[in-house]
């Protein structure tokens, strides 16, 4: 027992000394990075008084603490700072930072945009090489720039953050070749992601710095992701149709857009033939089934303890018809992915009922919210019935039991 704890103990210590070491050899390590900080910007801007009067982690604050923490921020006695990059053992600092934006923003970026021929708006401030850190959220360089804004750039290709522009014109074509030479002309500067956004209305509603475009809303017709790094762009082109009174679907595929007629709600009957359906899919549970150990039933034929109840049986319900080009685009499911916009003022979602051929084949649920102008993802089926409702769940009468108790009153009368 006693060497047993006696191992115990020098395992501890064996733990204790490695984490001390560990300690120490980290903070070894960082005062020369310190060293080598101030070294690095002494040289770079030829300043010999500079001195390193704080540093810090340099990270994004989560759950458990600070991240990547192995990065430093050392400032310096001017009021820049100097940052470090561990994992690339890179030296770089904020100096010159301002200086560099501002001559991207008016001697690149503003003369490109100039040459768009339609309405425009871009977000507000352009950030370079931005850190985006909780600690240190700063735009740093790493090469001294002298004054040839075009050169720079060209030579070190820093990382565009977060700049994204919208486009107004009804000619889709138009905006999106205006929109394709304006990247393919910033692409010889930067590199990293952009967005841009063609609207055939609602410029000016765009407002504050940061805004951002919700490209599912009925006045965008065409999103597109720019890739800077390997010169690619990325369009998603859509077009809503009305379906129904207040109702719009667009195709959710890449670049599949629907055309006027695509996509046809016709009216197959009432919700009452619809309700006949539901319960002959679901009937009573049987009196005899046994419950298993995950707490399910064994029987083939047990279906559910509660029903799907119309609300309103006197509504229609409707198949849809799609033209040949969209039945081409039917996946193994037999289904096309699209998203629905829901304006109608009447209070009642869109529904719908899988047919029997579904994987999935008695369930009912809602694809659109209530009226809010918003819409949700969903999918469309020629096996599916659709219609304008809700339903509630009510418990399934068995009728086996009323009927062993009819008998039993009758018994007892």
């Amino acid at each position: 027992m006693k060497g047993r704890a006696l191992k115990g103990i020098v395992l501890c210590l064996l733990a204790i000394s490695v984490f001390l070491a560990s300690g120490c050899a980290s903070e070894k390590h960082y005062r020369a990075v310190e060293k080598k900080a101030l070294e690095y910007y002494q040289d770079k801007y030829g300043l010999e008084d500079i001195t390193v009067t704080d540093s810090y982690k340099a990270g994004n604050s989560g759950l458990f603490g600070y991240l990547d923490v192995e990065d430093r921020a050392y400032e310096m006695s001017d009021g820049n700072s100097v940052f470090w990059d561990e994992d690339n053992e890179r030296l770089s600092d904020n100096a010159q930072a301002d200086e560099i934006n501002e001559a991207f923003r008016s001697q690149i970026l503003e003369p490109l945009l100039s040459e768009f021929t339609v309405p425009l708006k871009t977000t507000e401030k352009v950030f370079l090489n931005r850190t985006a850190m909780d600690s240190f959220d700063e735009c740093v360089f790493t090469d001294l720039y002298e004054g040839d804004i075009d050169s720079f750039l060209k030579k070190v290709k820093p990382q565009l953050w977060t700049f994204t522009v919208a486009l107004e014109t009804e000619d889709r074509e138009r905006g999106e070749k205006e929109i394709t030479d304006f990247y393919n002309s910033l692409g010889e500067y930067v590199k990293g992601w952009s967005y841009a956004y063609i609207l055939d209305s609602g410029l000016d509603e765009l407002t504050g710095e940061d805004w951002t475009v919700d490209d599912k809303e009925l006045n965008v017709t065409a999103s597109a992701r720019y890739d800077f790094k390997n010169n690619e762009i990325k369009w998603y082109r859509q077009k809503y149709i009305e379906v129904y009174e207040g109702v719009y679907v667009t195709s959710d595929k890449l670049d599949f857009v629907f055309n006027e007629g695509d996509v046809i709600f016709e009216e197959a009957g009432t919700c009452a033939e619809l309700q006949k359906m539901l319960d002959d899919a679901y009937y009573a549970m049987p009196v005899d089934a046994e419950e298993n150990a995950n707490g399910g039933y064994t029987k083939e034929d047990q279906r559910h303890e509660s029903r799907v109840v119309l609300d309103d049986t006197s509504l229609p319900y409707f198949k849809v018809i799609l033209s040949q080009r969209v039945m081409d685009e039917l996946d193994d499911r037999g289904e096309i992915s699209v998203y629905f916009l829901y304006t109608r003022d009447d209070g009642k979602p869109l529904m719908k009922y899988y047919g029997k051929e579904s994987r999935n084949p008695y369930s009912v649920f809602r694809v659109c919210e209530e009226p809010t102008g918003r819409g949700e993802y969903g999918s469309l089926s020629p096996d599916n019935i659709y219609y304008f409702g809700t339903h509630t769940m009510e418990a399934y009468e068995d009728e086996a039991v009323e009927e062993e108790t009819e008998a039993e009153q009758t018994d007892e009368g």
